[in-house]
């Protein structure tokens, strides 16, 4: 098969996922609204096919970066103003049924970042900080807290994350954000391999609209991921 037709055929198989994925989350939507009020059992079960059906389209949209990942042009993607605020608390809606679902607090500190906007293409830009995000609910353990910071670093605006959970090894940090990586990562106990893609989907993410995904130093003892994108 022509390597060229790759991107788009994952594309199309993504866009095919997606029909029966909104069919399913519209049913479960009824499902709760006639449930009784008083059967726990299926309220929880409900909540968690309501938290997979979050979890199906996180991996369904990030096959669709793959294919993006591997065209040979990507596309041009039109970067606007975005406010770092807004597009946070966004993201955070988006995946606090998943939080909940591994028994993890998802805590937002953006005292003196109102009016604060960043370049970028606003859903690529979510779609990274979401990946980040999910890495950090499946690694970082539920003793602490998933903590996301926006602020404003020289001439980017920056969204650190960090949880509680093993901190990338130094010789990882890198390598982490790259397909490659992905895989080695797997291996590795320090690794903190994200089912799906993860982070390799969180560099694609980021770099079609040139924005940034990187690893940072631990500080105390706690894993630090960072999106950023320029003022």
């Amino acid at each position: 098969m022509d390597a060229r037709l790759v991107g788009p055929l994952l594309a199309l198989v993504a866009h095919d996922l997606r029909n029966p994925l909104s069919a399913l989350h519209s049913n479960v939507g009824f499902l709760e609204s006639v449930a009784p009020p008083g059967d726990g059992d299926a309220r929880d079960a409900l909540a968690d096919v309501t938290a997979s059906c979050g979890s199906l389209k996180h991996i369904i949209d990030n096959l669709e970066l793959l294919g993006l990942a591997v065209q040979e042009e990507p596309p041009h993607l039109e970067r606007t103003p975005v406010s770092l605020l807004e597009l946070t608390a966004d993201v955070l809606s988006r995946v606090r049924l998943i939080a909940e679902s591994y028994g993890v607090e998802l805590a937002f500190d953006g005292d003196g970042q109102r009016g604060v906007r960043v370049v970028a293409h606003r859903e690529m830009l979510a779609r990274s900080l979401g990946n980040v995000l999910f890495n950090a609910i499946q690694h970082g353990g539920s003793s602490t807290p998933v903590m996301v910071q926006p602020r404003i670093d020289k001439e980017h605006g920056v969204i650190q994350v960090s949880d509680g959970g093993t901190p990338l090894s130094e010789e990882l940090r890198a390598q982490a954000f790259t397909a490659e990586g992905q895989l080695v990562c797997k291996g590795e106990a320090s690794g903190r391999y994200s089912r799906g893609l993860g982070l390799f989907a969180a560099c694609v993410a980021a770099d079609l609209p040139r924005a940034e995904v990187h690893a940072l130093p631990p500080l105390r003892g706690r894993n630090r991921l960072a999106v950023r994108a320029r003022l």
